[in-house]
């Protein structure tokens, strides 16, 4: 006990050492105050507070560990994962219009642009924590050598992109049965099309019996959902749910089996970043834990091939 106390003062220590992770830590225990305060409008604000907290320390964590962070080594991609991230949400509320599974209360008082630009702000914290989330769950797992790539099947990637297709039309078709799936419908939908343009995919790597990525971002889905239910169980405004058939034993408001979507929430902001983003700068990709994160300083922005780029 006195050794694991001692482990994990070092290892804050450690973590604390950079200016932005300090600052990240501040910017937490400021969001927490606003949230116990509910000094309304003021802690209406909490949610880009502890989430930009959270990313911060989180990334001067990683930065302790390897050496390099994505904010320390590819700011530029820190930056865009921000404005990326909103909009992935924003698509994700189009699909809770067909399933209703949640609803923002105390939110009445905010309309309009005032609205739309306090949620934009808050949805775009979501991709780059998970993202880091990814990269210190990878500090924490031991790397493989990666063996060579044999290419996925085109009726096997054919197959992955019609499940897509098929698990964002049954929730619109049938919302009340088939909810779940739009948690993993763009994974589905868009890994496979990364796997045929020459950009990092699940469906490639699982194909190659390799579950480094899926080791990674899986669990940093989970760890993330557990922050955001957590956080937003004491706050207002705040999320509720209304789920069929499983809306029972909650773990703050969300039902215990709802924790489950988190998981390929996590494959499916993979896919969508690695999709969306080298059309938004070409040549370039976020960096990405086992593939080449461990590599070398220069490997954390990583780049594609001239001969697999998208016209």
């Amino acid at each position: 006990m006195i050794q694991s106390h001692v482990l994990l003062r070092d290892g804050l220590r450690k973590a604390l050492a950079s200016k932005h992770a300090r600052l990240g830590a501040g910017l937490v225990i400021v969001g927490e105050a606003l949230i116990i305060a509910r000094f309304r409008p003021l802690s209406d604000f909490y949610f880009p507070f502890v989430w930009v907290g959270y990313i911060l320390f989180l990334d001067g964590a990683v930065l302790a560990q390897r050496g390099r962070s994505l904010l320390g080594d590819s700011r530029r991609m820190f930056v865009l994962l921000f404005p990326v991230s909103c909009a992935f949400w924003w698509l994700f509320e189009l699909f809770n219009q067909a399933v209703h599974n949640w609803v923002y209360e105390g939110a009445a008082a905010w309309t309009g642009l005032w609205y739309v630009g306090i949620a934009s702000m808050d949805f775009s914290t979501v991709l780059p924590a998970v993202w880091i989330t990814a990269l210190a769950v990878d500090c924490l797992l031991k790397s493989s050598p990666r063996s060579a790539q044999s290419s996925v099947p085109r009726p096997l990637l054919l197959g992955v992109f019609s499940a897509g297709l098929l698990c964002i039309a049954l929730p619109v078709l049938f919302p009340d049965f088939a909810f779940g799936l739009i948690w993993g419908c763009m994974f589905l939908l868009l890994d496979p099309v990364n796997c045929l343009l020459g950009r990092p995919s699940i469906v490639q790597q699982l194909w190659n019996r390799d579950w480094g990525v899926v080791m990674r971002f899986a669990p940093a889905g989970l760890i993330c959902g557990f922050f955001w239910e957590s956080w937003n169980f004491w706050s207002m405004p705040k999320w509720t749910y209304s789920v069929p058939h499983v809306g029972f034993f909650h773990i703050f408001e969300m039902p215990v089996l709802g924790y489950a979507g988190y998981l390929p929430f996590g494959l499916e902001l993979f896919a969508m970043a690695n999709f969306v983003i080298p059309f938004i700068s070409p040549r370039l990709l976020p960096p990405i834990p086992v593939l080449h994160w461990g590599a070398s300083r220069e490997a954390v922005t990583h780049r594609i091939p001239a001969s697999q780029q998208s016209a």
